[in-house]
């Protein structure tokens, strides 16, 4: 959603709509053919990989970034953390799905987003404490990225007064990525139930935790 909506100028026509004002050329950045675009998912987990399914449906070409590799993704390119700042300014979309941790906490900030195309858009739909707001901010106000689109914050609820809100190509939505999605109790329920049927069986079990590494 987000992705569609940034490549094609969405927030600017929204902005047009809301003045009553028939602009065609209301777009304030450049149009992006999603099948010549490169989407940079740091965070192949479960969240990840379904992103990384849906750009590849749109022939995107698709790097990926993660410690673990726990997913089969085809198409995707994958690569180790130590990798990430050499794949940053290659992307037109960076899309963050990674878990909150010591090591991502805070890990989007101003010297990336530097290294980011000044055409790229941002996108966090993991953890909001790994993308420092005021960093991210002065990325899109000194036109270091093109926008960005958040659906998790540093503070929840997002304060009111930020200039984040007023600033052109950035979609912010309250954490509302899986509310009212009807099919998630029976998801987590069966995922439960087959968890308790591996156990007694001795087989291993989905989804594990690793404390250590806080996910």
């Amino acid at each position: 959603m987000y992705i569609l909506a940034l490549a094609r100028g969405l927030p600017s026509y929204i902005e047009a709509q809301r003045n009553k004002y028939w602009d065609q050329n209301a777009r304030k950045t450049p149009y992006i053919d999603l099948k010549n675009a490169t989407a940079l998912i740091v965070g192949v987990g479960g969240i990840g990989q379904e992103t990384a399914r849906l750009c590849e449906a749109f022939g995107m070409r698709t790097l990926g970034v993660d410690i673990r590799w726990e997913y089969q993704v085809e198409k995707i390119e994958k690569h180790q953390p130590e990798s990430l700042d050499q794949l940053i300014p290659l992307a037109d979309f960076v899309i963050v799905t990674v878990p909150h941790t010591p090591q991502t906490e805070g890990m989007w900030n101003l010297s990336r987003f530097k290294k980011m195309k000044p055409t790229a858009y941002f996108v966090n739909i993991g953890r909001g404490a790994t993308t420092q707001i005021e960093d991210l901010t002065q990325a899109i106000e000194n036109s270091h990225i093109a926008g960005a689109a958040l659906d998790v914050y540093e503070v929840e609820p997002f304060p009111a007064d930020h200039r984040l809100w007023n600033l052109p190509n950035v979609i912010l939505t309250p954490h509302i990525a899986v509310k009212d999605a009807v099919d998630v109790p029976s998801r987590q329920f069966e995922l439960l139930l087959d968890n308790a049927r591996r156990f007694a069986a001795g087989e291993p079990l989905r989804n594990l935790v690793n404390k250590a590494q806080w996910f």
